[in-house]
C-alpha cells in the first residue's frame, strides 16, 4: 500500500456548483473550502485577501492544508516582476509552494531569486535544476519539497485513478491541482485516492 499522501484542490475560491452556502459571507469563503479541501491554488498577484489567508493558515497549525501560488512563466521569466511579486509574500514564505508552469530551464538569476521559496516547476521536458525531479503523464515535475500537479483537464474516473497510480510512488506527499474542478470532481478525485489506499 502507498503511504503517498494526495492533497487534492483547485484554482482559486469560485467554485460553481453550490459549494458555498447562499448566507456566506465573502471571506469566510476560504474557511469553508479548507474544510473540505486540503489544497488550493491561487494566482500570486490574486484579488484574494493574502494576508488573511495566510494569517488563517498560520492559526491552524495542526491543520494539513497547503496554499500553491501560481506565477505566469512571462512574470517569472522577468526579475524586477519577480522580485516585486516575491516583495509582496516574502514574509509568508514557510506557508505555501511556489509553482510556475515553464518551457525552459530558469536562469541562475531566477533561481537565486527563488533559494528561499518552496518551489515547483512543471515543464515539457527535463530542467536539470539541483532539484528532485520525476515524470509524471508527460510532464517534468521539478521540486525542492512537495510535487504539484496541475491540470486544466476534467478527467473521468478512468484518467483520475491512472493519474494517481502514476504519482503515487513520488513522494509522501503530492498536491494535486484540478483547475477547473467543482466540487463533485474533486470529491471523486479524492474518493478513487482512498479507495486506492493512498
Amino acid at each position: 500500500m502507498s503511504k503517498t499522501e494526495f492533497l487534492i484542490g483547485r484554482s482559486g475560491l469560485d467554485l460553481q456548483d453550490d459549494f458555498y452556502p447562499d448566507d456566506l459571507p465573502e471571506d469566510w469563503r476560504f474557511d469553508y473550502y479548507t474544510a473540505i479541501f486540503k489544497a488550493l491554488s491561487l494566482a500570486i498577484d490574486t484579488d484574494e485577501d493574502l494576508e488573511q489567508i495566510f494569517d488563517d493558515i498560520r492559526e491552524d497549525e495542526e491543520d494539513d492544508f497547503l496554499l500553491v501560488l501560481t506565477i505566469e512563466e512571462s512574470q517569472f521569466t522577468d526579475e524586477a516582476t519577480l522580485k516585486g511579486l516575491l516583495n509582496d509574500v516574502q514574509e509568508y514564505a514557510d506557508d505555501f509552494i511556489l509553482f510556475c508552469e515553464v518551457d525552459d530551464t530558469p536562469s541562475k538569476a531566477i533561481m537565486a531569486l527563488l533559494s528561499a521559496y518552496k518551489v515547483c516547476f512543471q515543464s515539457k521536458k527535463p530542467l536539470k535544476l539541483k532539484l528532485q525531479e520525476v515524470q509524471v503523464s508527460g510532464s517534468t515535475l521539478s521540486f525542492n519539497q512537495y510535487p504539484v500537479l496541475y491540470s486544466e483537464q476534467v478527467w473521468d474516473e478512468k484518467q483520475m485513478r491512472s493519474y494517481l497510480e502514476e504519482i503515487q510512488s513520488v513522494n509522501t506527499k503530492a498536491i494535486l491541482i484540478c483547475k477547473f474542478a467543482e466540487r463533485e470532481a474533486l470529491d471523486k478525485i479524492r474518493i478513487i485516492a482512498e479507495l486506492l489506499g493512498y
